[in-house]
């Protein structure tokens, strides 16, 4: 964790960024750290970028898996990889679920599924220890699906955000009917510990899953979600903090296609330019990339696919330096 004279200097940072600085261009960074899983495989795998270029990447590790969870289901699914402020230590989290082990059956994962989290840390992105399964929210959950992370400066803390559907606490075995699907939260310092679950979006009507946020400088964010009752993702913005006013950015969806597993992230070279994964699901063609040099505007056009993989599924981008980059290749490449 950080230093308190590293929290005075980010606040410090964070209070002269205008919160019209989105998509900031950084030369320290060189490339890409492609985090994600395949519906062949519930475990965590990886791409690099070759060089700096955000849409064309190269397998690591011969196309296996970096990591395989060993307790729970023994299945990792939707990856995300979360660092701390300050960049020294990065935490790996994701879903606990083998559909392939309950026969593809998505009633009872949703049912009876996995209320805990694969976690695994690092502190320069190659070496992953302390491996662990923690459940972070109560009986009453039929799952939780899809866990993400973000730093929250006025908590000192990360965020954690899943999706998760409550029966009552009086039907054990989940029989009964069941709330929309919503994302809760929780707070973290280590990922060891965690403060109770409590709901974070929970609309009226609409069942939402695959939460991801993209912060903008100052307090601005960006956050993308899928809608479970028309199967496509949708973009807002708050610039009042994780907790303020959230509007939305366009008429409709960010495309009009069946889609999920938003990922999002800002060109390491080209300010402004801010890049969008979706996952086609319904076509079995993994994530299909899009792109904007304006985050307000909802426009968002298709990217070239020249180099880019295929079959990749719900993950996570994390822009990377030098040194970074180095290590993965020589310990994967």
């Amino acid at each position: 964790m950080r230093s308190l004279s590293f929290f005075t200097l980010f606040a410090l940072a964070a209070s002269i960024a205008s919160a019209t600085l989105d998509g900031r261009a950084d030369s320290s960074k060189v490339g890409y750290f492609f985090v994600h899983f395949y519906d062949r495989e519930p475990s965590i795998f990886a791409h690099l970028s070759n060089g700096n270029n955000p849409l064309s990447y190269k397998a690591l590790n011969g196309d296996k898996a970096i990591l395989k969870p060993t307790a729970g289901t023994k299945g990792a699914r939707d990856p995300y990889l979360v660092s701390a402020p300050d960049d020294s230590k990065h935490f790996i989290i994701a879903t606990d679920l083998d559909i392939a082990g309950i026969d593809n059956d998505w009633g009872r994962a949703v049912t009876h599924g996995s209320r805990s989290i694969h976690i695994w840390e690092s502190t320069d992105l190659v070496s992953w220890t302390d491996y662990r399964l923690v459940k972070v929210i109560g009986e009453n959950a039929g799952m939780v699906w899809a866990p993400e992370a973000i730093w929250d400066p006025d908590r000192k803390a990360f965020m954690v955000h899943w999706a998760s559907r409550l029966y009552a606490d009086d039907d054990s075995q989940h029989t009964g009917p069941a709330t929309l699907d919503r994302i809760f939260r929780a707070y973290t310092t280590d990922f060891h510990t965690f403060t109770p679950a409590e709901p974070y979006i929970a609309l009226d009507n609409v069942p939402v899953i695959d939460l991801t946020i993209l912060p903008l400088g100052g307090s601005s964010y960006v956050r993308f979600i899928k809608d479970e009752k028309v199967l496509r993702v949708w973009q807002e913005r708050s610039d009042n903090g994780l907790f303020g006013t959230w509007r939305r950015i366009g008429s409709g969806y960010v495309v009009d296609e069946v889609t999920e597993g938003p990922l999002v992230f800002e060109d390491n070279k080209e300010k402004g330019l801010v890049h969008l994964f979706l996952d086609a699901y319904k076509e079995a063609r993994g994530y299909v990339p899009f792109q904007t040099n304006d985050i307000n505007s909802g426009r968002w056009t298709r990217s070239s696919t020249s180099g880019f993989p295929t079959l990749l599924k719900h993950g996570v981008v994390k822009p990377v330096n030098k040194a970074q980059y180095k290590a993965i290749q020589d310990r994967w490449g």
